[in-house]
């Protein structure tokens, strides 16, 4: 729950701590998951500019979204592209939007920003000879008693029942018909306010910041001391990672800091860790992928949403193989992971054994933090945040990630260009413009429904993998050629290799062939065929990650030269398959495909 004092013009966390100072406070309504963020005087200027293009009126703007108060974003869906809900003086003004058509920022007034348009006359406003105001009804100009409406099409205005006692927000429609797209119980306009800061925020909500803290760093107290492991923080350059590590330091357990340089980071990021490194004193290890990103793309193709092999290429390979040499015994590895950030992190325990590194644990201090706390404790102990984050970036880490929306890469676009130009001239030499323009790379199944209304006819590149069922033959028909010597090394994981590509062993026999274009797999079982397929695709398919090798519990892999080049200890090898599923190449491209 979040709470709003009115008499500072200030985010209230526990309305019982600040009742002294505070006579009157109101509940904020927030969409869930409700993960409220301050916005930086870049958002405030964006947010602004979007709400003087949508209205026609910039001084409605600056009175509407002021740049001396705290301001509040909450992310919500429902949009084809990112959006939030826009928190002034702890009432909801509206949503700011990405328009995917016209490439900018657009606002759509709600609440108490209809209510204050209606009571200025400022703006798109219209006051209708209606007594209800029904969702998706077109309103025609005959029944308009009073109001400005825009002379462009779908801007968006705000609505009044004749009596006042319904607001709402309408589209403006060909025939100057106006479309009700929300309607609500009219509220009162925006209350008076007064200049309010993050660092006043931060200091009226001190004890409950404070007590949050102390509950965490007992956490990491305990898990350091019940476990005995080395404790490392993964330090991403994010403002989560940064609280997480000075919990970490206020614990009083000796740490590392472990950085992941992907070769993608905001130019910022490297600056910030430098500061970091200088504020605590301690060892920083890295693990670095160069040039990999770029070097696997050739091979793979771009990542997207349901097909990133990137995170293992150049997150998760790097890491393992310098966590894993510094500390053969297993660590704990204290994360900023939040469960507001997104639905699948929310179902995440606190503490859980890692999927990567055996023997290692995963301590995440923050879970059931929200970003205003984080943010809090970052202004309240001065600690030395990303400065990338006053650009107007909601989240740091690889600035072309397919995670990303629309409006982030934009703002990549501006801000880190040698960046996005090369990633833009890789996705212009596999993908048509439209695909390109409207980041449709960034999915390899179904574009989602509010993008592809948009997109109508474009699709998506292949994968450079493609499996099918033909009769009793698994075909797989590959980009790439696979490296024989290699090929038949990895078969016998699945048994003896007789004959060429023949094979059996205690899962049953199988038999691969090649016609030239296409290769087929006859197995005796569905399973047998696709372990089979993905050893075939990695014969052909190498991000050059070495997880395969880091993966073998028995040491029966090992890489014998540059490339596709490989070779399995028959002797060693207990057939259990881990190599292929720690394998990009073989997870994303075949067991998908079950």
């Amino acid at each position: 729950m979040l709470y709003w004092c009115d008499e500072l013009n200030l985010p209230a966390l526990d309305p019982r701590e600040v009742a002294g100072r505070c006579g009157q406070y109101v509940e904020v309504r927030l969409t869930s998951p409700a993960d409220p963020r301050p916005a930086f005087p870049k958002d405030v200027e964006v947010t602004r500019g979007a709400l003087a293009y949508e209205l026609g009126d910039w001084e409605l703007a600056k009175e509407l979204v002021p740049d001396n108060e705290v301001v509040l974003f909450n992310k919500i869906p429902g949009y084809a592209d990112q959006a939030d809900e826009v928190v002034v003086r702890g009432r909801l003004v509206g949503h700011r939007f990405y328009d995917v058509l016209e490439r900018r920022w657009r606002f759509r007034p709600l609440y108490e920003g209809v209510a204050t348009i209606l009571a200025k006359r400022r703006g798109w406003w219209a006051v209708v000879d209606m007594e209800e105001l029904p969702v998706g009804y077109d309103i025609h100009p005959d029944r308009v008693v009073e109001g400005v409406l825009p002379e462009e099409k779908f801007r968006h205005v705000a609505l009044a029942t004749r009596d006042g006692r319904l607001h709402g927000v309408a589209k403006l429609f060909r025939g100057r018909r106006l479309h009700v797209v929300k309607s609500w119980r009219a509220k009162p306009p925006l209350p008076p306010g007064r200049p309010s800061t993050l660092a006043e925020a931060a200091e009226l909500n001190r004890g409950y910041i404070e007590r949050r803290a102390e509950e965490a760093i007992r956490f990491i107290r305990e898990v350091a001391e019940k476990y005995g492991k080395p404790v490392v923080v993964s330090y991403s350059g994010g403002k989560d990672s940064l609280v997480a590590l000075d919990l970490t330091a206020r614990s009083g357990v000796k740490f590392y800091v472990y950085f992941n340089d992907t070769g993608l980071e905001p130019r910022e990021t490297y600056e910030n860790l430098k500061a970091v490194q200088e504020r605590y004193g301690v060892e920083v290890i890295v693990g670095a992928a160069g040039d990999r990103f770029w070097r696997a793309m050739e091979k793979f193709g771009p990542p997207a949403r349901d097909y990133r092999w990137c995170c293992k290429v150049i997150k998760l390979a790097p890491t393992t193989a310098a966590l894993k040499e510094r500390f053969p015994q297993g660590y704990i590895s204290v994360v900023g992971q939040r469960g507001a950030e997104s639905f699948q992190r929310a179902r995440l325990p606190r503490l859980s054994p890692s999927k990567w590194v055996a023997g290692s644990l995963v301590a995440a201090p923050l879970q059931d933090w929200t970003a205003l706390e984080v943010w809090l404790y970052i202004v309240l102990h001065k600690l030395p945040y990303n400065p990338a984050y006053e650009h107007g970036f909601d989240r740091l880490g690889c600035v072309v990630c397919p995670a990303n929306e629309l409006a982030e890469l934009e703002a990549v676009r501006e801000r880190y260009p040698e960046l996005y130009q090369r990633m833009e001239a890789a996705l212009r030499r596999q993908f048509g413009p439209r695909e390109v323009e409207f980041g449709l790379w960034r999915w390899r199944g179904a574009v989602p429904g509010d993008l592809a209304r948009y997109v109508k006819g474009a699709k998506s590149a292949e994968l450079p993998v493609r499996l099918r069922r033909e009769g009793e033959a698994l075909v797989v028909e590959m980009d790439e050629v696979p490296n024989e010597a290699t090929l038949g090394e990895l078969l016998k994981m699945l048994g003896r290799v007789e004959g060429r590509y023949r094979v059996e062993g205690r899962r049953g026999r199988v038999e691969l062939a090649s016609d030239g274009e296409r290769w087929l797999i006859r197995a005796d079982s569905e399973e047998l065929a696709l372990h089979a397929a993905g050893l075939l695709v990695r014969s052909a398919i190498c991000g050059d990650c070495d997880l395969c090798v880091e993966w073998c519990p028995t040491g029966a892999l090992r890489r014998t030269g540059p490339g596709r080049s490989f070779a399995v200890d028959a002797e060693k090898c207990i057939g259990c398959l881990l190599c292929s599923k720690a394998c990009p190449a073989a997870q994303y491209l075949v067991y998908r495909n079950e």
